[in-house]
């Protein structure tokens, strides 16, 4: 079996576009664990009470931790063209995706197994496919959760304990079922799939990608209906669209801070 790359992500926020603080990973080979990655990373927006509520990660320990982009550029040299696999793989792919396209850097292009659905197949009994459900099920021993490195080793423990039962019910000469999981015809979940979707521009906003492209500043001139709109300076970031609306991400110049708005509200943008 080639080596394979669980991982798993902690975020700063639990709505919107999402900002990673954590990400963790471990590579297995031969069933074995043989290296690690870990890394807490320095979000560009305040971390939200209801996801420290979670995995326990406050400002204070993140205030020294590295950004995005090098944690990303690191990642992505240390998980070179390996498979992946993560629980609930398409919530920590889009984490990645946004995150890769924030920082403009080629993110690595294995494709990714989810264990969520393979544990739905082979651990039915479970009461629920949630992680640290299935580690109570399979009797596995006690540890961390809602950590990425903690949750990475876990997600490995539940394909290791599906394999097993895959093995063990599989005819002589049958192909593995991670063959069979990565090597069948069929659309890839890969990190690149799942990163923000384009944003449909009316061409009073194309001034947008240009700014971006060029790292250009911008005014908006920012409302809805029939009130005056509030001119606004920011430094584009990142469009996107979510849930058939577009979005612009961008520092707010007056405060410093990352915000998104609504490409609906952008009355006009002057460069």
């Amino acid at each position: 079996m080639r080596p394979i790359v669980c991982l798993d992500t902690e975020t700063a926020t639990m709505a919107g576009a999402p900002h990673l603080l954590e990400l963790g990973a471990v590579r297995v080979v031969d069933g074995d664990i043989e290296d690690v990655f870990e890394s807490l990373v320095c979000p560009v927006v305040p971390i939200e009470p209801e996801t420290t509520a979670i995995h326990g990660i406050t400002e204070n320990d993140v205030r020294q931790a590295p950004f995005a982009g090098e944690v990303l550029t690191r990642f992505a040299e240390w998980v070179g063209d390996d498979w992946m696999a993560a629980h609930n793989a398409p919530f920590d792919t889009r984490v990645l995706g946004f995150e890769y396209a924030r920082a403009g850097i080629e993110p690595p292009s294995g494709p990714f197994l989810d264990s969520l659905p393979m544990a739905r197949r082979w651990i039915p009994e479970s009461p629920d496919h949630k992680l640290i459900t299935l580690c109570q099920m399979l009797d596995l021993e006690e540890g961390d959760h809602h950590r990425a490195l903690a949750d990475a080793v876990w997600c490995w423990k539940v394909i290791e304990a599906c394999l097993e039962r895959a093995e063990a019910q599989s005819e002589p000469g049958q192909e593995s079922l991670l063959t069979e999981i990565f090597e069948r015809p069929r659309r890839a979940l890969t990190i690149a799939s799942r990163g923000p979707a384009p944003a449909r521009m009316s061409p009073r906003l194309r001034p947008l990608e240009r700014a971006i492209r060029d790292g250009q500043q911008v005014r908006l001139l920012y409302g809805e209906g029939s009130g005056n709109p509030y001119p606004m300076e920011v430094q584009p970031k990142l469009l996107y669209t979510s849930h058939a609306k577009g979005y612009l991400e961008g520092e707010c110049l007056r405060s410093g801070e990352l915000r998104t708005y609504l490409l609906q509200k952008i009355r006009k943008v002057i460069l």
